[in-house]
């Protein structure tokens, strides 16, 4: 046991000698494929590069060149070209991180980061059913486009596995206990007698499968996040339950 370790390996000080050790050397968390990208010769320099300052946390944004004192301000430049063309205010940035940048929360960017979501989960999702074994129960659901609750229980292969207003009634036990978020209630008015049942027929997921034989529907959520810190994947699970 390293000295000091329950001292180490929280979000103050690394584990080991240094951050970029801790992500590499974590536990079953399929580093070897990562080394594997790194070291291969065929790969473009450039992109094992910008892969490498991805993961020691020291790509040239905003908020990395603000830190080393190469800029004033660690605000999103992108969000700022977005707002300035909509004609509306830049105060409140949100700091250029390499993950807001890559993530749908960046208003210049969202449009092509939600199309490589959809494209990386297309291919999860034909290689899940490809991988099937014949035995398997389990249908994945073709969805033409992203589907909300309400229209899915509208099919005849949903309302096999339970009615809508069984569904509802159980539904509205659950979103109950999942805080409201204030865009919510300005958006939606909120009214308790109606909201929560409408919150949930309104959601949306990438994917889904169905066990006829058991009455279960998998609800599938793909999330992409970087994943340096410890905590990634408690995240983006409760985000994926919000």
């Amino acid at each position: 046991m390293h000295q000091g370790e329950e001292e180490r390996g929280g979000i103050h000080q690394p584990f080991y000698d240094t951050w970029v050790a801790d992500f590499m050397l974590r536990q079953d968390a399929g580093r070897f494929m990562l080394g594997k990208y790194l070291s291969d010769k065929k790969i473009p320099w450039q992109r094992r590069r910008r892969l490498g300052m991805a993961v020691a946390g020291n790509t040239l944004t905003a908020s990395f060149l603000t830190k080393i004192g190469k800029m004033q301000s660690a605000g999103c430049r992108l969000c700022r070209i977005a707002r300035e063309a909509r004609g509306e205010s830049t105060d409140g940035l949100a700091d250029e991180t390499h993950g807001h940048i890559n993530s749908a929360g960046c208003e210049e960017m969202a449009t092509t980061v939600t199309a490589a979501h959809h494209s990386i989960w297309r291919h999860l999702y034909d290689s899940m059913h490809a991988a099937q074994k014949p035995k398997s129960k389990l249908k994945f659901v073709t969805l033409d486009k992203e589907s909300n609750m309400s229209t899915l229980w509208r099919r005849e292969e949903f309302l096999r596995i339970c009615s809508k207003d069984d569904l509802a009634e159980k539904a509205q036990d659950i979103e109950v206990t999942i805080p409201v978020k204030k865009s919510q209630e300005a958006r939606d008015n909120f009214d308790p007698e109606s909201f929560f049942v409408n919150r949930f027929w309104g959601r949306r997921s990438d994917g889904f499968a169905i066990n006829k034989a058991l009455k279960i529907v998998y609800i599938l959520e793909f999330k992409r996040s970087t994943d340096r810190g410890e905590r990634w994947l408690e995240v983006k699970d409760k985000e994926a339950n919000e």
